[in-house]
């Protein structure tokens, strides 16, 4: 017994449908059949279109087999239908006849013998007419679909003949190049080849008519308004009987392609002068924190040439005390970039020098690895002016030492400090005797001269930890740090002594003079106000007891002072 199964539709009586199953149920492992014999359940039966076979009584309850088939056509359903003899009238089988059905048989014992050979018959037919129906119409479809490709394609097609005219061309073609259909049977390929591009054409013209092919080849055209395109695309022979009989072309128009390539490649000339002669320090540096490019005018600020710089690490033009700070702040802009964020500090020139830069970083977009592009402006002058600024805040424009504000703040830092109430610290002031005279016999000059030479004088005697101060005019103070008192005394006596066997001359005059100092050691529970007062208050204890002394501060003072 065959191992195949078969499913029919039967349109037919229920005894014709029992003598057909009967008939095939010792050929077939399964035999699948669904009978109907009114026109409703056929209907309904049709929807299902995986039947093999039908077969047909001529008539039915209440359609025949023309209805059967009528209905075949309009669903365009292509099973095979073998009608079944005298199952209705000879009219209607000879109207089948007419409509193209001749598969008949007969239930009489010689055809249900033969009937399994016809089914196997029928439905190889069947699938050849389907396969065959189903070539045709892929092949219809693909001639279509060329024809749309052909002709909406945005690619130019052409087919040239072995004398340059033109065979055909499509519409895209056509509509790039500005020339009709007709316009086109006129042209040679000569009359669109831009004058650049004739030479290398001719030349793989010839080749194509000794059969090569030509990839990715790209020329220019001149449009019938004069307009240059340019073209990239691939060529190759058509051969006929072993001689080209015509050469074909697709082509994409490329022309705005190159025209933004050729912007580009003038942007990036622009983009290249302007980074490698702008003013600040362009670099980009990689994860390992290596300089991957600087410009030659950042190079040069640096004092080396470009070729010194690349692929070393960045680390080596920032001052050491920098480093750390600046290696954290690269890190977290790979991790966090943030393109407003911003850092000065120090690099250290080829030959030592400093120079400071304010640093903007930004990650550069779709760079794999990661790289930052970094811009460095150079602060150098602002810093110095800063620092000069500073100096001259915090010091004496006559002397150079500092001033009476930043003496007040250091001695504040003092009075604030954790180790204050432990520590021993002693404020003098300093007033010089005999500067009056010296100011109002020889003048102001005079008195100017004298005081950069006392505060020359003073600085040399101070210690690694005093503080040396003019607070205006002729007086002084030093705050002596981590000092003795009797330490301190003893070296505000060795200053008088310095200052009393000073000589000062000015023209043909030489003076001599004093200095009242009063010492004051600093001691909890007061402010620098205080304090200032305090030895101030010693050291005019000191004038008051005959000048050119150094005076301890004592309670009694504050009544010598009411006095």
């Amino acid at each position: 017994m065959s191992e195949k199964m078969v499913s029919l539709l039967m349109a037919s009586s229920a005894e014709t449908t029992s003598i057909i199953e009967q008939a095939l149920k010792n050929h077939y492992s399964k035999v699948v059949i669904h009978r109907v014999d009114k026109k409703q359940d056929l209907h309904q039966a049709l929807e299902d279109q995986s039947w093999q076979l039908v077969f047909s009584d001529l008539e039915l309850t209440d359609f025949s087999a023309i209805e059967l088939i009528s209905l075949l056509g309009e669903k365009k359903i292509n099973t095979p239908v073998i009608l079944i003899k005298d199952t209705g009238a000879e009219e209607i089988a000879v109207h089948c006849l007419e409509a193209g059905m001749n598969q008949f048989i007969q239930c009489t014992a010689p055809y249900l013998q033969q009937l399994p050979l016809l089914i196997e018959a029928f439905i190889r037919r069947a699938e050849e007419n389907a396969a065959r129906y189903l070539l045709e119409k892929k092949l219809r479809e693909s001639e279509e679909r060329y024809l749309d490709i052909f002709e909406n394609t945005s690619d130019l097609i052409q087919c040239v003949a072995t004398d340059g005219s033109f065979i055909y061309t499509n519409t895209t073609w056509r509509h790039t190049m500005g020339y009709t259909e007709e316009e086109v049977q006129s042209l040679n390929l000569l009359d669109v080849l831009h004058p650049e591009s004739v030479i290398c054409c001719q030349d793989r013209f010839a080749r194509l008519l000794n059969g090569e092919s030509l990839c990715c080849i790209e020329f220019k055209f001149l449009t019938k308004s004069g307009e240059a395109i340019h073209l990239a695309g691939d060529c190759g022979a058509i051969v006929k009987n072993g001689v080209t009989i015509s050469t074909r072309g697709i082509f994409k128009n490329i022309t705005e392609k190159v025209k933004a390539e050729d912007a580009l490649k003038e942007s990036e000339l622009r983009y290249q002068s302007l980074y490698e002669n702008a003013p600040d320090i362009y670099t980009t540096i990689n994860t390992a924190g290596e300089i991957l490019s600087i410009n030659r005018i950042g190079a040069s600020m640096l004092g080396y040439a470009v070729s010194e710089l690349i692929g070393k690490s960045a680390v080596m033009v920032i001052h050491p005390e920098d480093q750390r700070t600046v290696i954290e702040y690269m890190g977290n802009q790979f991790s966090s970039p943030d393109a407003e964020s911003s850092i000065e500090y120090r690099k250290i020139r080829k030959d030592g020098s400093v120079l400071w830069v304010h640093q903007r970083v930004s990650l550069e977009s779709n760079s794999e690895p990661p790289r930052l592009f970094v811009v460095c402006r150079d602060v150098t002058e602002k810093h110095q002016l800063e620092k000069q600024l500073a100096h001259q805040a915090a010091h004496d424009a006559l002397t150079n030492l500092i001033n009476r504000r930043e003496f007040e703040f250091r001695l504040q830092r003092i009075v604030c400090s954790a180790s204050y109430d432990t520590d021993q610290h002693v404020l003098c002031f300093l007033d010089l005797d005999q500067f009056k005279k010296i100011n109002d016999s020889c003048g102001h000059m005079a008195g100017d001269e004298l005081l950069r030479q006392i505060a020359g004088l003073l600085d040399g005697q101070m210690r690694s930890r005093d503080t040396l101060a003019r607070l205006g005019g002729d007086e002084f103070a030093i705050l002596m740090e981590h000092c003795p008192l009797d330490k301190a005394i003893s070296l505000a006596e060795t200053i008088r002594e310095s200052i009393e066997q000073f000589e000062f001359y000015w023209r043909t005059h030489r003076f001599t003079l004093g200095v009242s100092i009063g010492v004051f050691p600093m001691k909890g529970g007061f402010a620098v106000a205080d304090i200032m007062n305090m030895a101030d208050l010693a050291c005019y204890t000191a004038k008051k007891k005959g000048r050119n002394r150094v005076h301890l501060y004592h309670p009694d003072d504050m009544v010598l002072d009411n006095q």
